[in-house]
C-alpha cells in the first residue's frame, strides 16, 4: 500500500509538465496533424520517385546529369513534355515552398504544351494537385508550386525576376529571339537559382533557319551547357516508332536527306529555306544606312493583339527608289485600345503616315472605326484575303534585295521574328501552309501590312536620256508633256472616287 508521501510524489511528477488539461491536449493535437503532415510528404516523395520511374534511359541519363545547365535537342514525340513535367513536379516535391516556372515563348503556348500533362500526371499518380486556371499555377500539398508563363519581350522576362528557384524549365527554346533568351537565362534565371543552388533546362526542336540561342548553346563547343539528344525511336512507349517513320518518309516522298525529315524527326540541324515563311537574309536584306529626312513617304501597318503582343511597323517608300526601307518595328503584349490609339499618334507626329492599317483581328473592321472617331486617327483596316499571296510577292522583293531593314535596335523585334518563322510542319505535309503555332508573327504580320500599302513598286529604270538639242530630246520632251497633260486630266476626272493619298 503506497504512503501518502509516495502519493504525492507522483502526483507532483504529473505537475511538473506545467500543462493544463486543454493545453495537453492542444499539444496532441499539434502532434497529430505534424505527424500527419510528415506521412503526407513521404507519401508524395514516395510519388515523386513513382514519377521518375516513367522515365525511359535517354530522359533518365538527361535528369541525372549534375550540371546545372542543360539542354535536350530532340525530335518530335520524343517525350520532352513528359520529362520536363516529371522534373518540375520532382523538384517542387523535393524542396517544400518553392516555385519552379516553366517558361515558353508564351503563355498561350504554356498553357497548351504543359498544363494537360501535368492533369494526367495528377491524376495517374494521385498527387493532389491544385489547378489555378486564373494564373497558371499548380499548387502542391507541401507549398511549392509551379508556374506556366511567357517571355515574349523584356516586360515579360522581368516578371520572373524576385523568387529563389530550385528548377527553371524553358520549352520551345528554338523558336525564342536569341535577346529575349539571353536576358531571360543569363540576366534573370541565373542569379534567382543560386540561392538553392537550382538548375536550369532548355528544351527544343532544330529550326528551319539553324539560328538563335538555342542553336548556339548547341552547336557550339564553348557553350557553358550540358547536351543531349534523342528522338522518337528512342521512346519506348512508341514501339512501332521505325514502322510508322518508314511509311511518313514513303507518303511525303522524303529521303534521308530530305531536311523537314532531319529536323523533325531525327533532331538534326538542317537549314530550310523552304520551310521558312519568308526569304529574310541579313545580307541582302539587313542595311546600314540613314535615310534623307524629306525624300520618303511612310506607311504604319498595325497588328492588334490582346492575349498576345500589339506590332507597330513602319516602311519608307519613295517611287524615285526602287527599295522599300523598314525604318521601325515595335511590339508590346497586353496594350489596351487607348494605349494603341496614343501610340499611333505618337508615331504620326514623327512620320506623317501616308497610310495606317489595322488588323484587328477577330473583332472586324468594326475596331477600326471606333479607333477612328474616338481618337481621331485615321485608320483603314488591313485586306486579310489571299495572305499567302502577297507573302510570295514579298518574298520576291526581299529575294530581289527590294525590301531593306534599316540595322539597329528599333527593328531587331521584326528580324528576330523574320529569321525564326517558319511553316508549320504537319500541315506542310498534308500540302498546307500555316504559320507555326510556336513561333511569332505579330511584327511579320504587321510588316506585311505595311509593305503592301508602300508604292516603291510604281518606280521604273530610267532610260539614258536623248542628247540635248537632237530631234530625240525634242520628241522625247513633246511625250512628257502630252503624257502630263493626260494625266491631269485623269486626276481631276477621278478624284471624287479615289484615296486622297493615290491622287497626288
Amino acid at each position: 500500500m503506497p504512503t501518502k508521501q509516495g502519493v504525492k510524489k507522483k502526483r507532483s511528477t504529473k505537475s511538473d509538465l506545467g500543462f493544463s488539461k486543454e493545453q495537453r491536449a492542444l499539444l496532441e493535437q499539434v502532434l497529430l496533424r505534424s505527424r500527419l503532415r510528415q506521412q503526407k510528404e513521404q507519401d508524395l516523395r514516395l510519388k515523386g520517385e513513382n514519377l521518375q520511374r516513367s522515365l525511359f534511359e535517354s530522359q533518365l541519363g538527361f535528369i541525372s546529369d549534375g550540371r546545372k545547365k542543360k539542354l535536350a535537342r530532340c525530335s518530335r514525340r520524343a517525350g520532352k513534355t513528359h520529362l520536363a513535367a516529371v522534373g518540375l513536379l520532382s523538384a517542387a516535391i523535393a524542396t517544400p515552398g518553392i516555385m519552379c516556372p516553366y517558361i515558353t515563348l508564351s503563355i498561350k503556348n504554356a498553357r497548351r504544351i504543359l498544363w494537360s500533362t501535368l492533369g494526367e500526371m495528377d491524376r495517374g499518380f494521385g498527387l493532389d494537385l491544385e489547378f489555378r486556371q486564373n494564373d497558371l499555377t499548380v499548387k502542391l500539398p507541401n507549398g511549392s508550386s509551379i508556374v506556366l508563363g511567357g517571355a515574349q519581350d523584356k516586360d515579360e522576362v522581368d516578371k520572373w525576376r524576385g523568387p529563389k528557384y530550385s528548377l527553371c524549365v524553358i520549352d520551345e527554346g528554338q523558336s525564342m529571339r536569341s535577346s529575349i533568351l539571353s536576358t531571360l537565362i543569363e540576366d534573370v534565371l541565373e542569379p534567382a537559382t543560386l540561392d538553392l543552388d537550382g538548375s536550369i533546362w532548355m528544351f527544343g526542336t532544330p529550326n528551319a533557319s539553324s539560328s538563335g540561342y538555342f542553336y548556339n548553346a548547341d552547336v557550339f563547343e564553348a557553350s557553358s551547357w550540358s547536351k543531349h539528344n534523342w528522338t522518337l525511336l528512342d521512346n519506348p512507349h512508341l514501339p512501332g516508332a521505325g514502322d510508322w517513320l518508314a511509311r511518313r518518309k514513303e507518303e511525303n516522298g522524303w529521303d534521308d536527306e530530305t531536311p523537314i525529315f532531319r529536323r523533325e524527326y531525327l533532331g538534326e540541324w538542317t537549314r530550310d529555306e523552304e520551310s521558312m515563311v519568308y526569304r529574310y537574309s541579313h545580307d541582302k536584306n539587313l542595311v546600314q544606312i540613314d535615310l534623307e529626312e524629306g525624300f520618303w513617304d511612310y506607311v504604319l501597318g498595325v497588328d492588334l493583339g490582346y492575349e498576345d503582343s500589339t506590332a507597330f511597323v513602319i516602311f519608307a517608300f519613295s517611287e524615285d527608289v526602287p527599295e522599300v526601307y523598314c525604318v521601325h518595328a515595335e511590339k508590346s503584349p497586353h496594350m489596351g485600345i487607348a494605349e494603341i490609339a496614343e501610340k499611333i499618334k505618337r508615331l504620326e507626329e514623327r512620320y506623317r503616315f501616308v497610310r495606317s492599317v489595322v488588323d484587328t483581328g477577330g473583332l472586324g473592321k468594326m475596331i477600326t472605326e471606333e479607333m477612328n472617331k474616338r481618337f481621331e486617327l485615321n485608320l483603314f483596316p488591313a485586306e486579310k484575303a489571299r495572305k499567302l499571296d502577297h507573302i510570295t510577292l514579298m518574298n520576291s522583293d526581299f529575294q530581289r534585295g527590294r525590301i531593306q531593314i534599316v540595322e539597329g535596335p528599333m527593328t531587331e523585334s521584326y528580324v528576330d521574328e523574320l529569321v525564326l518563322l517558319e511553316w508549320d510542319q504537319i500541315q506542310m505535309e498534308k500540302g498546307r501552309f500555316k504559320e507555326a503555332e510556336s513561333c511569332e508573327n505579330h511584327c511579320c504580320d504587321a510588316g506585311l501590312y505595311a509593305w503592301r500599302e508602300a508604292l516603291h513598286y510604281l518606280h521604273r529604270e530610267q532610260a539614258p536620256k536623248p542628247e540635248f538639242g537632237s530631234t530625240e530630246y525634242f520628241d522625247e520632251m513633246e511625250r512628257e508633256m502630252e503624257r502630263d497633260m493626260i494625266a491631269k486630266a485623269q486626276r481631276v476626272e477621278d478624284s471624287e472616287e479615289a484615296e486622297w493619298w493615290e491622287i497626288n
